[in-house]
């Protein structure tokens, strides 16, 4: 009776001893998911943060030549911050910025214009600097992208975009409007060396 007394508290003992080892192994592998699971959100969080602190810009570069205009296109949904990008299309609340690179090989001066080849949502805005005045037109801006480029210089034009959104009812209803007929918004930019 003692040998099987003693038999059955070793089985006991040993039956513990695995229960408790698998319980720290399981542990520890809960403990890694765990850990791979908060470094994924840590990834994710830094990479958000990231992306609203440097928002990637587009850039059209253009070598600006004495006498010569160059022109290439542009659909402002090559432009806008993916943050308010609704259902693949411009509409009210979108936003976005592209950059105009200019180089030249010698001293001259520049022009810069724009030209519309779809129609304009009525409440989409414009503006040079991303708090600045806001222009009701690209065509507005024409005159504030004049100056003067140096040999070998490059000068870089930031121009931003929005089409705000819970205006007044009338844009309210103009904004729904122009939302159902419009995806997209093309352009051209014109630069000319003179």
């Amino acid at each position: 009776m003692k040998k099987k007394k003693k038999i059955i508290g070793i089985l006991v003992l040993f039956i513990c001893i695995i229960l408790i080892c698998m319980f720290y192994s399981m542990r520890y592998i809960f403990l890694q998911e765990d850990l791979i699971f908060f470094q994924m959100f840590h990834s994710i969080i830094k990479s958000e943060k990231n992306s609203n602190n440097q928002k990637e810009s587009k850039e059209i570069e253009f070598l600006v030549e004495y006498n010569h205009t160059k022109f290439k296109s542009l659909n402002l949904m090559e432009t806008i911050h993916n943050k308010t990008l609704i259902y693949e299309k411009i509409a009210p609340g979108t936003s976005g910025n592209f950059n105009i690179v200019l180089k030249s090989k010698q001293n001259m001066q520049y022009m810069v214009q724009f030209e519309s080849k779809n129609q304009k949502p009525s409440n989409l805005q414009f503006s040079i600097t991303e708090k600045g005045k806001k222009q009701d037109s690209l065509e507005e801006l024409n005159e504030m992208l004049k100056g003067t480029i140096l040999e070998n210089q490059e000068k870089v034009m930031n121009i931003y975009w929005e089409w705000k959104y819970e205006g007044n009812r009338e844009d309210n209803a103009q904004d729904t409007m122009e939302a159902k007929k419009i995806r997209e918004y093309h352009f051209l930019i014109y630069v000319q060396g003179y």
